[in-house]
């Protein structure tokens, strides 16, 4: 193979490599069908609620990413999982919707040295019965 070849093969893998999105290699063990951005670990302790109307979940995640590399995951892979967006919430919040569900997610900076973004993650699960606030 010619030097040519093996410089445009390592220029097109550098550039993959340099454009490649923020990915998964988890899901979230608090809520167990939302992924997991690579490069960042879930709080130990998350909120949960139940009672006969339904089921609130809040965690969070924190570590070094991107925060527009994270935005775009969640954007492009929410939709997959089958959530739909429903906007952006108040202060740049993702919200996204499935059946009787609500996601919201807050994607900030944290405060400190080791941990430069934090999402926030927050389900509320309504009965078939009981409506979603509009």
């Amino acid at each position: 193979m010619s030097t040519r070849f093996h410089c445009l093969a390592g220029a097109i893998g550098f550039a993959v490599v340099v454009a490649a999105p923020a990915h998964a290699t988890d899901f979230l063990k608090a809520i167990d069908d939302v992924p997991l951005v690579a490069g960042l670990t879930e709080q130990a302790d998350p909120v949960v609620f139940e009672s006969e109307q339904g089921r609130v979940v809040k965690t969070s995640a924190s570590g070094s990413a991107d925060y527009g590399a994270v935005r775009d995951f969640y954007l492009t892979t929410l939709p997959s999982l089958g959530w739909k967006q429903e906007g952006r919430g108040t202060g740049g919040k993702l919200v996204f919707a499935r059946e009787h569900e609500r996601l919201t997610l807050s994607i900030e900076p944290a405060a400190g040295v080791k941990s430069p973004l934090n999402v926030i993650f927050e389900l509320v699960v309504k009965l078939a019965s009981t409506k979603l606030p509009e």
